[in-house]
């Protein structure tokens, strides 16, 4: 019996780990480009969720009030601003502050917030005539008085590069009528 000992073993090659070495690094490249693109998503989902919800808050509110009270005041206090009454057209502008969001019904006040990320909510509430053929329960004629609400939320999200020069806006519409 004779042991045979394999003396052809061989490593890698320097060229080879280059190779590997070059392999890799883009690949870590790609993956960490993928988060920076993440997180830029996370951070516009963000603010444009946050965008939708004050819009959304603000037109719940008129639904109500315009269930209870459709000619009269609106309720004083920082949530509804104006003092004027859902049937009048009118144009308010506040300015509200994501945090806390939903916690409080006083996210937004009538001037600018200082320090903190502001969104811009401008509500703007106008006849809906017959001509926008609205159905049958819009007449434009009392009491069928239907009145369109636009809700427009704008903000400034920051970029991946840190930039907040971009200006998006986030729009909601609803119409009212009075309760009969």
């Amino acid at each position: 019996m004779s042991i045979k000992l394999i003396s052809n073993e061989r490593g890698f090659t320097l060229v080879e780990v280059l190779v590997a070495t070059v392999v890799i690094v883009v690949g870590l490249v790609a993956v960490a480009t993928g988060f920076q693109y993440a997180t830029a998503g996370v951070a516009t989902g963000r603010g444009e969720t946050v965008a939708t919800f004050l819009a959304e808050q603000r037109i719940e509110q008129l639904k109500t009030v315009a269930i209870s009270n459709y000619y009269g005041p609106w309720p004083t206090g920082p949530s509804l601003q104006g003092g004027a009454a859902i049937a009048t057209p009118t144009t308010t502008t506040e300015f509200c502050q994501s945090s806390n969001i939903g916690a409080t019904s006083s996210n937004c006040q009538g001037s600018a917030i200082t320090n903190a990320t502001s969104y811009t909510r401008v509500t703007r509430i106008w006849d809906a005539s017959a001509t926008l053929n609205l159905g049958a329960g819009c007449t434009g004629t009392a009491p069928l008085v239907c009145k369109r609400i636009q809700v427009s939320v704008t903000y400034r999200p920051v970029t991946s590069q840190g930039d907040a020069s971009q200006t998006r806006t986030v729009d909601v519409f609803a119409v009212v009528a009075p309760r009969n």
